[in-house]
């Protein structure tokens, strides 16, 4: 990784236009992620324009400098274009646009399922979170840290391991948290309430229709539930709130697979998959063209919820009663 951080610095010595970007429907990681390398290089006197052409979930209001993310690039002409947290081309969350341009791609992410994309890639798929490699590159780079940025880093490294939870929370995770706080005045309590503590009354109502839904399979292994339009529209809430719901599923005592299938519009479902140690939900995600981690992965299917659920489901439980895949063979 040192090579390639150097070529960042070198990078940004030399070039002075730069877009920032995440991936869409973004998350805490990817927030966190875009906001501490564009404040950075706003501290450096670059001309950066940081962008998420899905917008800031609410929830990340509270982090300084969200205010300056925008949605278009407008007619900014960038020498660099540093995309974060992202694992394809396809997932950067800017217009098609962008990439009609000359500019040089850096692409910082730590899902194992990335493309390398950039021009440079800084990928570190044994990261817990694109937050700890960017953690590494300003530890280590000429650049000053400050409270704003540090709570940055912090918010994409907790929200990316389920605040520490997470089977992807190392000791090197632990000791840059720890550093945050100490020289940063982080405050991991205020971070945790905001993000983690608060829910709107229609996420908790919309929760609890949901849950109804639930299922298992495969002798308890696999337990799923299911997000549609008519729930959203009567408890309509922000995307960002409904992603810890698979979490429930995969809460359950005995199962090894959580998958929520969520219809973002008709004929077009989301599929969120948590999984134990025991199963590597990147595959099953990778089956259907989507990708991530081993323990949390997402894809996209095309068709008729129920359909899709039913398909999903009976695809699982083969490979479940074939060859038990959740050992982390492949299907």
């Amino acid at each position: 990784m040192t090579n390639l951080f150097e070529d960042f610095f070198t990078m940004v010595r030399q070039k002075e236009r730069f877009v920032v970007v995440c991936h869409v429907h973004p998350d805490g990681d990817a927030i966190g992620s875009l906001l501490a390398v564009g404040l950075t290089l706003r501290k450096l006197g670059k001309s950066v324009n940081m962008i998420c052409s899905d917008g800031i979930p609410p929830v990340y209001g509270f982090l300084e400098g969200t205010n300056l993310i925008g949605r278009e690039i407008g007619n900014f002409d960038p020498e660099v274009i540093i995309c974060v947290d992202c694992a394809e081309k396809e997932r950067v969350a800017v217009a098609d646009s962008l990439w009609e341009s000359s500019a040089f791609v850096i692409n910082i992410d730590h899902h194992v399922t990335n493309s390398g994309f950039g021009g440079l890639n800084i990928v570190d798929p044994e990261a817990a979170a694109t937050g700890e490699i960017v953690f590494k590159i300003l530890t280590a780079g000429p650049f000053q840290m400050d409270k704003a940025i540090a709570s940055a880093v912090y918010t994409a490294i907790a929200t990316d391991t389920g605040f520490f939870r997470y089977s992807s929370t190392s000791a090197f995770t632990l000791e840059s948290a720890s550093l945050l706080v100490k020289d940063y005045q982080v405050e991991p309590a205020k971070i945790a309430e905001q993000v983690h503590d608060q829910k709107s009354y229609n996420s908790v109502r919309l929760l609890g229709v949901v849950l109804n839904t639930l299922k298992v399979d495969c002798n308890g292994k696999v337990a799923w539930l299911i997000l549609d339009q008519s729930m959203l529209s009567q408890f309509p809430v922000d995307n960002e709130e409904t992603e810890s719901f698979v979490n429930y599923a995969r809460s359950l005592e005995g199962v090894e697979v959580g998958i929520l299938f969520k219809e973002l519009k008709p004929d077009e479902i989301k599929i969120s998959w948590r999984s134990t140690s025991a199963v590597d939900v990147s595959k099953l995600a990778a089956f259907y063209g989507g990708g991530g981690h081993a323990r949390a992965a997402g894809c996209t299917i095309m068709g008729p919820i129920q359909q899709v659920v039913n398909e999903v489901i009976a695809y699982v439980s083969h490979g479940y009663g074939a060859a038990h895949v959740a050992r982390n063979n492949d299907y």
